[in-house]
């Protein structure tokens, strides 16, 4: 499905996701597929070679829905999209308005 990544600073990269990937795999994908992009939504390159390894401090990065309502939904960095029922609604009632859903990341390095 077509989606918008939006940066913690409000940049936007559009692209398509996946239902049945978890945000780890959606970001590990946009990395490989446009590193340029990708790299915006990175604290440091720390971060970027936790997150290509399947790790992510998930107390401190941010993946989560914009609902229509303006509100936002947490996602879980390790469960596919599908698997998540509140996020499959909500997708599910922000195509049924005709937009688009966006997605606020931004990945934290774990701090040892």
């Amino acid at each position: 499905m077509k989606a918008i990544l939006e940066t913690i600073t409000n940049a936007q990269v559009h692209c398509t996701i996946d239902m049945a990937e978890s945000p780890v795999g959606i970001m590990k994908r946009l990395y490989q597929e446009n590193e340029t992009a990708a790299t915006q939504f990175f604290a440091n390159e720390t971060a970027i070679s936790q997150l290509m390894a399947g790790d992510v401090d998930t107390a401190q990065s941010t993946f989560e829905l914009q609902a229509v309502d303006g509100n936002t939904l947490h996602v879980d960095w390790k469960t596919p999209l599908c698997n998540q029922p509140e996020i499959k609604e909500e997708i599910a009632r922000i195509e049924s308005e005709g937009q688009v859903p966006t997605f606020v990341v931004g990945v934290s390095s774990i701090v040892a």
